[in-house]
């Protein structure tokens, strides 16, 4: 049995029991106010089982309207067999995007999940036809269609009045997941409240239990406000955005109701893999705090790498703690030396000194907003599209 408790600044729906009929009223609920799903992937996702059982969960979703699979790495030839992958196993109305010929034309924006999400959105902005966008990730091994069925149910019951919702899940199965949330961004946002004290925007992240995950949920007018970033900030950076964008009574997070796992990345360095993914939130989330009025100064930077390894080394042991009454494995000599890398990775992102000066409100540092897109002369889309797009068919 779950827990009822409310901490934080945001609403927490936790899953008590199974929703008997949750299917059934999505559908009546949606009818009026559709639904799209944005699945962003990656060209080697299409080679892998995670997303065919994703595809064969969600054509038994009748509460979407539409689901946009916008994908890079892909080149012609790739298009056209990922077009047909998608026609031959997804019984839903669907559309693939074929992101890199768009991103190619647009300064400073680098291909990804980030500027997938973002040409998605604004594509489903620009039409206007749906009132809620959930995003989800493409290589989650253990996806239930439940997962966004009960994220979506706290956005479209009218009574709910939430624009935002995210998803958190329990990152378990033979052993605790989950590094960069549980080493990585939770001690480093109890180190800034520790040597910066109790700020706003911290205390609003400090509230969500899996800041980092990939599925989440909003209206489409909150959706055509939110910039994006398109590297591995972009779950942090759009949870800047959006508390600058809505009152935290507005957002809400939602339990998921399944043991997550995804496709895992080695802890790798710099250049890769979890430590690079590390480094480019901090670098993300020390900007945002800037932007907010937080003074970086060096006394603050100076002590935030020792406070950070000591809130990290604290979470080692919590997490311990838990494995052993769970009889989970647990190596603490990893945990030590992914944390040694994080350090690291954080005071690379502290030292390089390019924090980005405050930005206008509609921009991120790495997308431009839909004026440019506009500007660069893709006003159909045609290059978004790349092949035809399938035939809408249920």
């Amino acid at each position: 049995m779950s827990d009822i408790s409310q901490q934080g600044l945001i609403c927490t729906l936790q899953r008590l029991r199974e929703h008997p009929t949750l299917d059934g009223e999505l559908t009546r609920l949606t009818r009026e106010h559709p639904a799209a799903l944005i699945l962003p992937c990656h060209a080697g996702e299409f080679a892998r089982p995670a997303l065919r059982n994703i595809l064969a969960e969600l054509s038994r979703a009748p509460f979407f309207s539409e689901v946009i699979v916008p994908a890079n790495g892909l080149d012609a030839g790739e298009a056209a067999r990922a077009r047909a992958f998608l026609a031959e196993r997804l019984r839903l109305p669907h559309r693939l995007l074929w992101c890199d010929p768009v991103v190619a034309t647009l300064p400073g924006v680098r291909p990804g999940k980030g500027s997938n999400v973002w040409l998605a959105l604004g594509l489903l902005a620009r039409e206007g036809r749906v009132r809620f966008v959930l995003t989800a990730d493409a290589d989650v091994t253990t996806f239930r269609l439940e997962m966004l069925a009960r994220l979506l149910f706290a956005l479209a019951h009218p009574e709910a009045g939430f624009q935002f919702a995210k998803s958190y899940y329990p990152r378990v199965s033979d052993r605790i997941y989950g590094r960069v949330t549980r080493l990585f961004v939770a001690p480093l946002l109890q180190a800034l409240i520790r040597v910066a004290g109790h700020f706003p925007l911290l205390d609003f992240l400090a509230s969500f239990r899996y800041p980092l995950a990939g599925e989440c949920g909003m209206t489409l007018e909150l959706a055509r406000a939110l910039p994006l970033e398109s590297g591995w900030g972009l779950e942090v950076g759009m949870l800047c955005e959006l508390f600058r964008r809505t009152e935290p009574r507005a957002v809400c997070q939602v339990d998921a109701g399944i043991a997550y796992d995804h496709k895992h990345q080695p802890l790798g360095d710099g250049m890769r893999g979890l430590v690079k993914m590390s480094g480019e939130i901090a670098r993300t989330l020390l900007a945002q705090l800037a932007r907010e009025g937080l003074r970086l100064d060096a006394h603050l930077l100076d002590a935030l790498p020792g406070a950070y390894r000591r809130e990290a080394g604290e979470a080692v042991r919590f997490s311990g703690a838990l494995a052993r009454i769970n009889a989970l494995p647990f190596d603490a000599g990893a945990e030590a030396d992914a944390i040694h890398l994080f350090a690291r990775a954080l005071e690379e992102a502290i030292g390089q000194g390019t924090l980005p000066p405050p930005l206008p409100a509609w921009k991120s540092p790495e997308a431009p907003d839909w004026s440019a897109v506009n500007a660069s002369g893709i006003d159909d889309f045609s290059l978004i599209s790349g092949v035809d797009s399938p035939e809408m068919k249920r």
